[in-house]
């Protein structure tokens, strides 16, 4: 019988099924899928095609399905080079440092809102799903009045990436770049009016058109591409590692006891339960992968989720070894690697450290009470739903330091 990748990909514990693919077809012909597509799993594999941009390229999209003319993640250089150029100032470290306070505020108010005392709740409804898409949107400078339907959008837009319905994503994108109309052209007004426009990345993405380093569509589709890949994979990143401390409480205990640990704890969590499962390439030229011959323009999808479950890189990796990134390692591919490295990853570790100092800070006791779901596209892995039960610690209990 012949094996199905997608049969497996959105189970709430995938390893089985990437440990098949690892030991077995590190190199799989997906045929359950029209079109079929091929999957590679070993992580010297994925991190050598990572490390050749130009035989596979990111230009057809990171989806299933080939879609042209897309920007940063979707594109290939020069116009990744001149994209990313644009926009890596507003996401170095010192730039997000200097971001952090507000993101920081955000994330307290939310938190307070739900979790002061002791509840029930979904919480990726509470908190995961809010609190990276109000970020972004701070980050953007969109109206608070305006955000209401941007996680929404996100996810028809992910949908999509693993041939969800089109209609969707198209009313996502209109509806978006709808707004990102509005704030640009404020912007512009400011700008040439020699007044000073808000101090946010659509500001910098306004500038950069009326200089002529970006034309209008790709200020647009950046603001897109920003929204989802800011808002997608932290929102599911925070919603697994809260499963991880309910299911295994003895994390929880750990990291209590040993602070420290917490940005190393995020760099496990992201190797262990990697949101991005893995975003497709496509071949500049026909090569050979494995047995297959491939022709030029072939779709494969590059599993970043089972490359950071490989035994040959990871000892124990079915494990969540807390102090396994102590070393100062950063091997795991969950951001990618290579010229397309996220580049919003200072970003998501902050929020994410944010998360788990705050669910340390706050939980005397977290239960799971209901089914937990996972989202349908197999190119990412996020919670939908976590029901949780949950009591607060004394407020004279040590936080758990920054």
């Amino acid at each position: 019988m012949t094996y199905s990748h997608l049969a497996r990909a959105n189970d709430l514990e995938p390893a089985s099924g990437h440990h098949h693919l690892l030991s077995e077809c590190p190199f799989h012909r997906e045929e359950s899928f029209e079109p079929p597509f091929h999957v590679v799993s070993r992580h010297a594999d994925v991190l050598a095609m990572l490390l050749a941009p130009e035989q596979w390229r990111n230009g057809d999209g990171p989806g299933v399905f080939s879609q042209r003319g897309g920007v940063l993640g979707s594109a290939d250089d020069p116009d990744h080079r001149r994209q990313r150029k644009v926009l890596q100032d507003g996401f170095r470290p010192a730039a997000i440092a200097s971001l952090m306070p507000r993101v920081d505020r955000i994330g307290e108010e939310l938190w307070a809102k739900s979790f002061s005392r002791d509840g029930e709740g979904d919480f990726v409804r509470l908190f995961a799903f809010p609190f990276p898409a109000e970020v972004i949107a701070e980050m953007l400078g969109v109206h608070p009045d305006d955000r209401e339907h941007f996680g929404e959008w996100s996810d028809d837009i992910v949908n999509g990436l693993g041939g969800g319905d089109l209609t969707l994503v198209q009313r996502a994108m209109d509806g978006i770049h709808g707004i990102v109309d509005g704030l640009v052209a404020d912007r512009r007004v400011a700008i040439e009016n020699g007044g000073g426009p808000p101090d946010d990345l659509t500001t910098v993405l306004t500038r950069a058109h009326l200089a002529g380093e970006l034309a209008y569509r790709e200020v647009q589709q950046l603001c897109q591409q920003i929204l989802v890949a800011g808002h997608e994979t932290t929102a599911s990143l925070i919603g697994l590692m809260l499963y991880r401390l309910a299911t295994l409480p003895e994390l929880a205990n750990r990291l209590r006891a040993e602070p420290d640990l917490v940005p190393h704890a995020v760099e496990e969590f992201l190797r262990f339960d990697s949101p991005v499962q893995g975003l497709f390439r496509t071949n500049a030229e026909g090569c050979p992968l494995g047995d297959h011959h491939l022709e030029a323009g072939t779709k494969v999808q590059l599993l970043f989720a089972a490359a950071n479950r490989d035994p040959r890189v990871w000892d124990d990796p079915d494990a969540i070894r807390l102090e396994r990134f102590k070393d100062g390692r950063r091997s795991h591919l969950a951001f990618g690697w290579g010229v397309h490295h996220c580049i919003g990853n200072a970003l998501a570790r902050h929020e994410a450290q944010f998360a788990l100092r705050r669910m340390l800070d706050t939980f005397a006791t977290l239960e799971v009470t209901g089914p937990v779901r996972i989202n349908e596209p197999f190119i990412l892995r996020g919670l939908t739903t976590l029901p949780i039960r949950w009591t607060v610690r004394d407020v004279a209990a040590p936080r758990v330091a920054p």
